[in-house]
């Protein structure tokens, strides 16, 4: 089974090696996602998915169609859409670039190699491509709200095709963006650009959140909390309501301890404290939405906030992952990211489905190094998914042995 699955991967690499070409040689333009998941979509159906579609919010999904009505596995990537600028973005066409991840190619990779080794699988294998913001989670939250709402009690599981150095990930730290709102009444000397001086108002509460940033939680295996003062914006002088308002932006990584709450009173309650002397001036902490414009023109209003999460190595779709690929020559052991997020903060997070994460490359070289990942490892990361999805959900064959299937 196992040389069957290596030897069909062989039998893959030209293909693989020609769309690596091709994703390496897009010129990326402002606007062009749609051209790019374009291109995600015909190669799945160069490679004979049994279905592939896109959903309103502009998520691709192929399906390779399991045997018997069973629990399906769903195989996750990702399109980051960031803006050309840096600035706010609005939506995912416009002044927004795309840039390709290696978990698109080994996932389609995959579905195609278990399709071509005509292994039978017990459930579907639902490879989805996800478009993704800065702390926006709006496709996966989209997917599982529409296509996969009816299939959600039947997924076994979730596999999350980010970087992982071949390891299995189980969780990381949760992420999420919150403005302090401070709002100043004017006093009755005040003098038109002369009045509360605004920029020396905002200097205490970011001395005081530089501060807590040095005393925040760790976790064990998610790493230690983060704050990192993002903007200061300030909205201008308004004498018709006598009030100047300044907000700050904070973007905070979390351990499970801390609930959303909990953070956000803690930085009200700051506030509050810099500014008790003050009686004019009134303070707030909430947690940011954005606007979202798809590339296929829907409109969402999306927070952005990534749920922390972290499952337990004990639960049978882990430990049979992990099996699956040790068996078989990887070096692997459970892991955590430290940095990045993933869609597991709505799959596990939320939805409670099992989920790990497998993939090529390290999470500190995410950009550049894709792009010079080589073949090599993107060929290996095909060949260890195949395994951990016929481990979790593939057929006995009658003239293999039991501890090849």
């Amino acid at each position: 089974m196992k040389e069957l699955i290596r030897l069909k991967s062989r039998g893959l690499k030209e293909a693989l090696i020609k769309f690596y070409a091709k994703l390496g040689s897009i010129e990326v333009k402002p606007g062009c996602i749609g051209e790019f998941m374009d291109i995600v979509t015909g190669e799945m159906k160069a490679l004979n998915f049994d279905k592939v579609t896109k959903d309103k919010s502009g998520n691709l999904i192929g399906i390779i169609k399991g045997y018997r009505n069973k629990e399906s596995l769903v195989l996750l990537s990702h399109v980051s859409a960031v803006s050309a600028t840096r600035q706010k973005i609005e939506g995912l066409h416009g002044n927004d670039m795309v840039r390709f991840k290696s978990g698109i190619i080994t996932s389609i990779y995959t579905g195609a190699l278990l399709k071509r080794a005509m292994l039978p699988l017990e459930g579907d294998l639902i490879v989805c491509c996800i478009p993704r913001m800065e702390c926006c989670a709006f496709g996966i939250k989209y997917l599982f709200d529409n296509f996969l709402k009816d299939k959600t009690k039947k997924i076994k599981g979730v596999i999350l095709c980010e970087p992982t150095g071949f390891n299995i990930n189980l969780g990381h730290k949760g992420r999420m963006e919150y403005e302090i709102v401070v709002k100043g009444k004017l006093n009755k000397n005040f003098l038109e650009n002369r009045g509360i001086n605004m920029l020396g108002t905002m200097f205490p509460l970011i001395n005081e959140l530089e501060k807590i940033s040095k005393e925040l939680p760790s976790d064990f295996n998610l790493g230690r909390s983060d704050l990192r003062i993002k903007d200061v914006r300030y909205s201008g002088y308004r004498p018709q309501e006598e009030m100047n308002e300044f907000r700050i932006v904070v973007d905070r990584g979390f351990v499970p301890e801390e609930t959303k709450r909990f953070i956000l009173d803690k930085a009200k309650n700051l506030a509050k404290a810099v500014y008790k002397q003050e009686t004019d001036i009134t303070v707030n902490a909430l947690l940011v939405k954005e606007k979202i414009r798809t590339y296929t023109g829907l409109k969402l209003l999306s927070k952005k906030e990534f749920k922390p999460w972290a499952m337990d190595g004990h639960r049978p779709f882990a430990l049979n992952s992990l099996k699956s690929i040790t068996e078989s020559g990887f070096k692997s052991d459970f892991g955590y990211w430290q940095d990045i997020v993933t869609e597991g903060s709505y799959t596990y997070a939320q939805l409670g489905i099992p989920t790990i994460g497998f993939g090529p490359g390290s999470e500190n070289d995410l950009d550049p190094a894709e792009k010079t990942l080589g073949i090599d490892k993107l060929e290996k990361a095909v060949y260890g998914q195949a395994l951990i999805i016929h481990r979790n959900i593939g057929m006995p064959i009658f003239g293999w042995s039991t501890d090849e299937i």
